[in-house]
């Protein structure tokens, strides 16, 4: 999600120099807030019934919502031209963290550094701190021109960050929250556009079973926006079906692709009225539908942000509902742009916060795949940033 998404859903927000992306402490304690357990029994988290009138408007604004969003990506970045390309061979590193979604981006950074003229240093890296922490005294050490991160909790990484930007290197992000305090200069994508994707899957959930909506969202703690993403569903499904019953239950990205499936399963048999799913990371989802049928559990509503290609497949032959899909091959030629634009001393505009296109998908969408077997939006972003880069 990005910044633009936010003016176009009405949102006012403050232009601000790029490198300011710590939130205020009252957002901060909303987060940590919002990552607690909801249950569905008891009161649950609805707010009470709603009046008919107001559940017509609700889902009425809910479709208008998500509306730009389906059948078609979001704009493609509207970046200014860079003026100065940096020296050829010009070493920028990636640090990559040892989950799928981070591996597709290294794949996607090839291209755009390859169009630019630099040379590109994939540092491996597990997602545990003790490992991230090294490979930023590895990078620290190397010294090169840039350094590129994925969407981990920034501190993971201690201090060792501030090691890196002492030698001189760009520190960028993408996804990051509340980064500046732990080195990273500049983030793609920051936490009021996770609100606003969090929003926009309750509007989804919303549109598609209106007030028969009973939802379980599934935060991961160990992604940097996932709190972010959290507050925002919450917000969207209060605003739009505030009689909708919602949970919310923490799921370590440890478990993707081993227990997580198992574990939503467990929470489905035990909460019988819960008829929808929905992950701050549909990578989470991976190896649910199998669960899913062997459960007997055949008419569950899921929705997941950014969906990695196993869950675009499952979606596009029917076994997950949908996904809120993100171009992170957009997203990475728009890092390696921002880099281009430190090195060169360029200022950075609040365009460079916009973050990667998006579109729902679900089974018949037409997808177009990126070179790491991801959706994009844009297959044409080589020719789009070659006339940004003018190349």
């Amino acid at each position: 999600m990005s910044l633009w998404a936010l003016r176009r859903a009405g949102t006012r927000v403050p232009r601000r120099h790029a490198s300011v992306i710590a939130a205020t402490a009252t957002v901060a304690a909303l987060a940590v807030g919002g990552c607690g357990t909801s249950s569905h029994s008891g009161s649950g988290s609805s707010s009470g019934p709603q009046s008919a009138a107001a559940s017509t408007a609700g889902i009425t604004a809910a479709k208008a919502a998500i509306a730009p969003y389906v059948g078609r990506p979001s704009a493609f970045p509207a970046l200014p031209a860079l003026k100065k390309l940096p020296p050829a061979g010009t070493k920028i590193t990636y640090i990559q963290a040892a989950i799928p979604q981070a591996v597709g981006i290294g794949k996607d950074l090839i291209d755009p550094a390859k169009e630019l003229g630099v040379k590109l240093n994939v540092v491996p890296s597990q997602t545990a701190p003790a490992a991230l922490q090294g490979a930023a005294s590895t990078v620290a050490s190397q010294k090169p021109a840039a350094l590129l991160l994925s969407a981990v909790a920034p501190q993971f990484f201690g201090n060792d960050l501030h090691k890196v930007v002492a030698g001189g290197t760009h520190t960028i992000g993408v996804a990051m929250t509340n980064a500046a305090p732990y080195g990273v200069q500049i983030v793609v994508g920051n936490n009021q556009a996770s609100i606003v994707s969090g929003k926009l899957m309750a509007d989804w959930v919303v549109a598609r079973l209106g007030t028969k909506a009973n939802v379980v969202f599934y935060g991961t703690p160990e992604l940097s926006f996932s709190p972010y993403m959290q507050m925002g569903f919450k917000q969207g499904m209060t605003s739009a079906c505030s009689s909708c019953q919602v949970a919310y239950q923490p799921i370590s990205i440890t478990t993707f692709g081993s227990t997580a499936p198992s574990t939503v399963v467990s929470y489905l048999q035990a909460h019988p009225s819960v008829n929808t799913v929905v992950f701050a990371s549909e990578e989470g989802m991976d190896g649910l539908p199998a669960a899913l049928k062997d459960a007997g559990l055949n008419n569950i509503t899921t929705m997941g942000f950014a969906p990695d290609p196993i869950g675009t497949k499952d979606i596009e032959d029917g076994s997950l509902t949908g996904g809120l899909a993100v171009d992170f091959n957009v997203q990475s030629w728009e890092m390696v742009d921002t880099a281009a634009r430190l090195i060169a001393h360029q200022p950075i505009t609040s365009k460079e916060l916009y973050g990667a296109p998006v579109e729902f998908i679900t089974k018949g969408t037409h997808v177009n795949y990126d070179p790491s077997g991801q959706w994009t939006g844009y297959p044409d972003v080589a020719q789009r940033f070659a006339k940004i880069w003018h190349r």
